[in-house]
């Protein structure tokens, strides 16, 4: 078999320019996008880098919780919580998401005391 000289093996349509890879460089998702594809991971890493820039704050907190929950790591998410139930103003349904991670940690007569200052469901009777 004998090649054709002509034609290059590599040529300027295989070769990338810097132009081109320009175009091609990742941009950084956005917390929305990772959520929306259940990307708790990301989601995580994405936040805790933004508290650790110096960016953070008690909404991005609640997220870091929730992603850890949703990963299964409970004591992660509880330890969040716990931080937030400390703060001034804290919404009832830090205690509820709390009482979850108690939970699922079979700390159950703690769960129940704090359930109690969480949210009334309107399926309790």
């Amino acid at each position: 078999m004998i090649l054709s000289r002509t034609k290059p093996a590599s040529g300027p349509s295989t070769q990338s320019t810097p132009a081109k890879e320009k175009g091609k460089q990742k941009q950084m998702p956005k917390l929305e996008e990772l959520l929306e594809t259940r990307d708790y991971t990301g989601a995580i890493t994405f936040l805790e880098f933004h508290k650790h820039a110096g960016k953070g704050n008690t909404e991005e907190d609640q997220w870091i919780a929730y992603c850890a929950f949703h990963l299964g790591d409970y004591k992660k998410a509880m330890e969040e919580y716990e931080k937030l139930s400390k703060l001034d103003g804290c919404p009832p349904e830090i205690f509820t998401n709390l009482a979850c991670c108690q939970f699922f940690l079979g700390m159950y007569q703690e769960a129940d005391a704090i359930a109690s200052k969480g949210i009334v469901s309107v399926c309790v009777r």
